[in-house]
């Protein structure tokens, strides 16, 4: 497949910050990923709601097994806790724990240092109009 390809590109960059981000993370928690951390970030600004598997499913389109697996990991590392709902035993509400909502705070420092680094040399146009090509980017996939 030619390197040239938007795709190509986008998945390259997609593991570039992957890794950067992971590296960041992992200096401050060892147990804890980067898209772990962006779910805490998702439940610490979603507190007052209930929040499920299938919304963390949809919110960060990834599949019910990487989901469950990632939950699984979180949960025996004390950062999320999943306690059955009263309305149906098979769905289970995601509670953060004190030890997620403190990871949480360390890392939005982390993820927001990496963002001025990721961002740096883009006028506000700049990262406006590539907001735009990636919503219909990913609209055109959807």
């Amino acid at each position: 497949m030619p390197t040239d390809h938007i795709g190509f590109q986008i998945r390259t960059l997609s593991n570039l910050i992957s890794r950067k981000i992971n590296q960041m993370v992992s200096d401050e928690e060892e147990t804890l990923t980067a898209h772990q951390s962006w779910v805490l970030d998702y439940l610490t600004k979603n507190h007052n709601q209930d929040i499920f598997q299938r919304d963390i499913e949809k919110k960060f389109s990834i599949r019910r097994s990487t989901a469950s697996h990632m939950l699984q990991l979180m949960e025996k590392n004390g950062y999320i806790q999943r306690i059955s709902s009263p309305d149906d035993a098979r769905m289970k509400k995601l509670i953060i724990t004190e030890k997620g909502i403190e990871a949480q705070k360390r890392m939005k420092d982390r993820l927001y240092r990496f963002e001025e680094i990721f961002q740096s040399g883009l006028s506000s146009e700049d990262l406006q109009y590539l907001k735009q090509l990636l919503y219909k980017l990913e609209c055109n996939i959807r």
